[in-house]
């Protein structure tokens, strides 16, 4: 009986413990939202980047297809990098025009995804 005790105990404080936690949380949230939202941020940029494989160093590249050519952008800044006849062409031209960086997009085959 003395243990049945102790579990139900252990399972009321593990039960308040875990709102209390939740509380803390939303207070958090209400008193610096600042903090909070660049906290997000940085998880969302981490989940982002471990979900698509991204080296740290490879700048990511948005591509648009217009009139059978395709363009490539840096994803962040939106600057223009180069433009070709297929992706893979594309990311080449990318690196012979900006020689020592690293380009990455999420669609090309593993060994051929940095240029």
């Amino acid at each position: 009986m003395e243990y049945f005790i102790y579990l139900v105990v252990a399972i009321v404080a593990y039960w308040i413990g875990w709102h209390v936690r939740g509380i803390i949380f939303l207070a958090n949230i209400s008193e610096r939202p600042d903090h909070m939202i660049k906290m997000l941020e940085k998880i969302k940029e981490i989940n982002e980047s471990d979900e698509l494989g991204l080296p740290d160093d490879a700048i990511e590249v948005k591509t648009e297809n217009v009139n059978n050519l395709v363009y490539a952008y840096d994803k962040v800044t939106g600057e223009f990098l180069a433009q070709a006849q297929n992706l893979h062409q594309v990311m080449v031209e990318a690196a012979k025009r900006y020689p020592g960086k690293r380009f990455w997009h999420p669609e090309l085959k593993q060994d051929h995804q940095t240029a």
